[in-house]
């Protein structure tokens, strides 16, 4: 995000926080795409029951941090909407 100082205020460079926003979902959902494959694909027949509870662990990580990512872009959204209306108030 470029806030930078012009000779009319700050200016806001909102088209950089739009190309955040859609790149950082499509990555997200190639991510998760790829983590459900990943971990449908892996065969627990011979796992033991430390191994299952191990990797029901992990599984139960990775989504935690998968729905935690994103708070990032609501932020983000919040930010540039706070900024555009701090921009058009001047």
């Amino acid at each position: 995000m470029k806030l930078f100082k012009s000779k009319k205020g700050f200016a806001f460079d909102v088209k950089g926080i739009i190309a955040t926003l859609v790149a950082g979902s499509i990555l997200m959902m190639v991510g998760l795409f790829t983590y459900s494959k990943v971990s449908g694909s892996i065969d627990q027949s011979a796992f033991t029951a430390t191994e299952n509870t191990t990797m029901s662990n992990v599984r139960s990580n990775v989504l935690s941090g998968f729905d935690l990512s994103a708070i990032i872009f609501i932020v983000l959204a919040a930010g540039g909407i706070i900024g555009v209306l701090l921009l058009a108030f001047r």
